[in-house]
């Protein structure tokens, strides 16, 4: 088994050989925008604020949000996952829409090459987020447009042979197209089947 030597990077090399170039075609493509399922609502605001006990008034008080440099109520930019959430349940004749809009992305594409050399366990490694504009209430459904920017080449890691693949995604605004916010994410994807317990 590999252990991170010159000649055992080189046999990953050649085991891995072309991988690189089936991927190529999709990097940086960007997948068609979704939305969120439902429009971003002072309830949703106060119900995740309520979670995380924020009470800056912004996001609670319409009269005090309106004297602020804000001018209306807003979002905490860190709920941003949480109000993007995919429905937790929809009707038969929605979800192969949802379904297809999953799987038929290039990010969707770069998986199934992936899982056809192993890699089919993903873990989170980190995230970032970039706050570029307040967004609330008036603002509709958020809209993502995801890609995948780079996909590392195979390297040997503790739990086995894999690739740290970073994807980022673009927050808009349904009202106005404005865009409000960027996450970087890094995930790696390996083969654990010969790992040690």
């Amino acid at each position: 088994m590999p252990t991170g030597h010159k000649e055992d990077v080189v046999e990953l090399k050649e085991k891995y050989a072309g991988l690189a170039d089936q991927l190529a075609p999709y990097i940086g493509e960007y997948a068609p925008r979704v939305w969120s399922a439902y429009p971003l609502e002072t309830t949703a605001i106060q119900q995740f604020c309520g979670m995380v006990e924020d009470a800056n008034p912004v996001y609670w008080q319409p009269e005090v949000a309106k004297t602020s440099r804000f001018g209306r109520v807003i979002a905490p930019p860190q709920g941003l996952m949480a109000f993007n959430i995919d429905a937790w349940w929809l009707p038969e004749y929605l979800r192969g829409q949802v379904e297809q809009a999953r799987t038929s992305t290039p990010e969707g594409k770069i998986r199934e090459i992936l899982a056809s050399y192993g890699f089919t366990t993903v873990t989170v490694v980190g995230r970032e987020e970039e706050y570029l504009e307040p967004f609330g209430p008036e603002d509709g459904h958020i809209g993502r447009d995801r890609r995948v920017t780079a996909v590392s080449p195979v390297k040997q890691t503790k739990v086995g042979p894999g690739v740290f693949m970073t994807y980022e995604i673009e927050y808009h605004t349904q009202h106005n197209e404005r865009l409000v916010a960027i996450a970087r994410n890094v995930t790696l994807l390996y083969d654990g089947t010969g790992a040690k317990p």
